[in-house]
């Protein structure tokens, strides 16, 4: 292996084991340099390489230098975001993908949930509503975090990184191509389905929580369908063909 990978590597190790903390400023070119008695090139082809992987920023100017990321779903966002770009996913994957986590993650929110999550997505609610008076976009990017705070409520780091991202890829991908056709209404309609779902999770009905998740997603792809263009009809039979997969498969009573 090369040097600079080598290097990653190590300091890829540091990271994880948090000798060097999230948000915390890397030793500088001329340190590291010196620590792994390497030429500058080769520090700065370890720290891009660092860079492209997401665990670390690299600033200019003022504070300048090379900072341990804070983890977040970044790049898997951007990831995603590529391939939309070049066409290999489109929205009716991404409903999809929300089919197999979001309702699940809201039955479990129904068992594990706390009154400070109940108070925090309660208040996520009323900032939606109050910029829904200025701004439907605005009001859109505030609701759609819903999906993100009852994946944390399961406490699964995974589950919460993939919300996050599939979240990230509709606040700046599908919300930006939709914001000129939905009403103030329909924003309103989505942000009452999100209190519809926690009405459920409030009295802890996991059934129902599941099932009021699982609605809303269906009933946000139906919108969509009909305002998004070019989305290739293989797709969308190849999904409604497997709607009747994505059911409740908890308790009964």
């Amino acid at each position: 292996a090369s040097l600079s990978l080598q290097i990653g590597n190590n300091m890829n190790k540091a990271i994880a084991s948090l000798i060097y903390k999230p948000l915390e400023k890397l030793p500088s070119e001329r340190d590291l340099m010196s620590q792994f008695n390497v030429s500058r090139a080769t520090i700065r082809e370890a720290l891009m390489s660092l860079q492209s992987s997401g665990l670390i920023v690299v600033r200019r100017g003022m504070n300048a230098g090379a900072y341990v990321s804070e983890i977040n779903p970044n790049p898997i966002t951007e990831n995603f975001q590529n391939l939309i770009k070049f066409g290999l996913i489109n929205f009716v994957h991404l409903t999809e993908a929300r089919l197999y986590i979001e309702p699940e993650a809201a039955r479990i929110a129904a068992i594990c949930r706390t009154e400070k999550d109940i108070e925090m997505l309660n208040e996520l609610f009323s900032k939606a509503e109050s910029s829904l008076k200025t701004s439907n976009k605005a009001a859109r990017l505030i609701n759609i975090h819903f999906h993100v705070e009852v994946a944390k409520v399961t406490q699964n780091p995974i589950i919460t990184f993939i919300s996050e991202s599939i979240t990230q890829i509709y606040s700046t991908v599908i919300i930006e191509m939709t914001q000129t056709r939905l009403s103030k209404s329909d924003v309103l309609k989505n942000i009452e389905a999100h209190r519809y779902i926690l009405d459920s999770i409030m009295r802890k009905d996991e059934k129902e929580a599941f099932e009021r998740a699982k609605n809303h997603i269906l009933g946000v792809y139906h919108t969509y369908r009909r305002i998004i263009p070019d989305v290739p009809q293989r797709d969308i039979k190849e999904f409604e063909s497997r709607l009747g997969d994505f059911k409740y498969r908890g308790k009964t009573s």
